[in-house]
């Protein structure tokens, strides 16, 4: 991450996609705070960026998400991906939004979430365990990637074994989620939601012909779809598991890689958690503002609005740009030094207001595990050059692909 602010924003606008914002986003952030906090950006898109204002498109309705909704669904075409995902939370506002939240709200309950602690841990020490004697790993492959999907098949009720099959289908998905798709990415997409859609409606009809809908989260959204009061259908219910498995995985993969990256690029900050375990929870605040796994969120307007002197129309897409509200000098003091120690940080990462994701507990606590047995890897170093990793290409998520690292294998553990 470079301290720079020696960057030009083209005559035709900010660009989220373009390869040298993919790259480093922050010396284009630090910009548009410093003199175009809300910019008019490549194709008439808005950006928004100072802390407040992200805040403010996160949670007013009258940025909406229907319209992406629609928007996104031009965009893919036909077919299982634009017939299942416009049912998604995500895409939904109030009524619906409310509706579909409260029918899972029971599951992400606090006291819920917080007994699955030990479950974590234990999936943490099965997962490093027997790579600890290794003396090398892949931080996002072999951990950060399998932990929340793993979290997330349980939280569901789906086999343990299954979980390979989830991945799969989770790389065919993920790229047609980013308005920087291609067509073969979409091609991809297609079929491997066609065949996670008819997997979840197998497992929802063998519940639903033995009568036992499960303690689990597909059981309880099951149970949503009886009665008189029917608040959901089988449809809206794929399309929930199908965004708990994504919501639940790529936001966690990237805070702890980019948290890992953070760490290895100050041995200081990785030495003083070592030292002091207890910082962890306060790290991984300081992980996802740092560098936030979620960069950015769409909106559709609804209405004309005002922000920032400046004037939207209705219709006109907004970008909050989370990344960069992380780095909002009138609220982080030095936004660009990472500093694990840092109090009273409150990332926008997890969203705002009605938007505040309803996993955002269980996501801190799968990264506190995480961390807690990652850092007291004696000798942790990068084991490439900084300059060779590659980041994911998505212009809502910001992650490397492989987070290769060495460290001096432990005695004793299990091959």
């Amino acid at each position: 991450m470079t301290q720079s602010l020696d960057v030009t924003i083209p005559d035709t606008g900010f660009e989220a996609a373009s390869p040298a914002v993919q790259r480093d986003p922050y010396p284009y952030y630090r910009w548009l705070l410093r003199n175009e906090p809300v910019h008019r950006g490549a194709r008439g898109i808005w950006y928004v960026t100072r802390y407040a204002d992200v805040r403010t498109v996160m949670s007013d309705p009258r940025y909406g998400r229907a319209g992406i909704r629609d928007f996104w669904a031009g965009l893919v075409g036909p077919g299982p991906l634009s017939e299942i995902l416009r049912h998604t939370i995500m895409f939904q506002d109030d009524p619906d939004h409310g509706r579909l939240r409260a029918m899972i709200g029971p599951a992400f309950a606090p006291r819920r979430i917080r007994g699955l602690q030990r479950t974590i841990e234990k999936i943490v020490d099965d997962l490093i365990a027997p790579l600890a004697r290794r003396g090398t790993m892949d931080v996002v492959n072999d951990v950060a990637y399998p932990l929340p999907l793993t979290v997330t098949a349980h939280l569901l009720g789906l086999p343990p074994a299954d979980r390979a099959l989830l991945r799969s289908w989770s790389l065919g998905i993920a790229p047609t989620l980013d308005l920087a798709a291609g067509p073969a990415e979409i091609v991809r997409g297609q079929q491997a939601m066609g065949e996670f859609v008819e997997y979840l409606r197998q497992a929802l009809a063998r519940r639903t012909r033995t009568g036992e809908p499960g303690a689990d989260l597909l059981g309880v959204m099951l149970r949503a779809t009886d009665g008189d009061d029917r608040r959901a259908t089988v449809e809206e219910i794929i399309s929930m598991a199908v965004t708990v498995v994504f919501a639940g995985h790529d936001t966690v993969t990237n805070l702890i890689g980019n948290g890992m990256l953070a760490l290895l690029r100050h041995p200081g900050q990785l030495a003083l958690l070592r030292q002091q375990p207890d910082l962890i929870p306060n790290a991984v605040e300081e992980f996802l503002r740092y560098d936030s796994p979620v960069q950015s969120n769409s909106r559709y307007l609804t209405e004309d609005v005002a922000i920032g002197g400046r004037t939207m129309r209705r219709g006109e897409l907004a970008v909050a740009l989370i990344g960069a509200a992380n780095h909002d000098e009138s609220v982080f003091a030095e936004p660009a030094r990472f500093d694990v120690t840092r109090s009273n940080v409150q990332p926008m990462s997890f969203g705002a207001g009605m938007r505040l994701c309803v996993g955002a507990l269980l996501a801190r606590l799968e990264a506190r595990a995480a961390f807690g047995r990652l850092v007291r890897l004696a000798d942790l170093r990068l084991a490439i050059d900084d300059e060779d990793l590659i980041y994911q290409r998505s212009t809502m998520f910001r992650g490397v692909e492989e987070l290769p690292v060495s460290f001096t294998p432990e005695r004793g553990t299990a091959p």
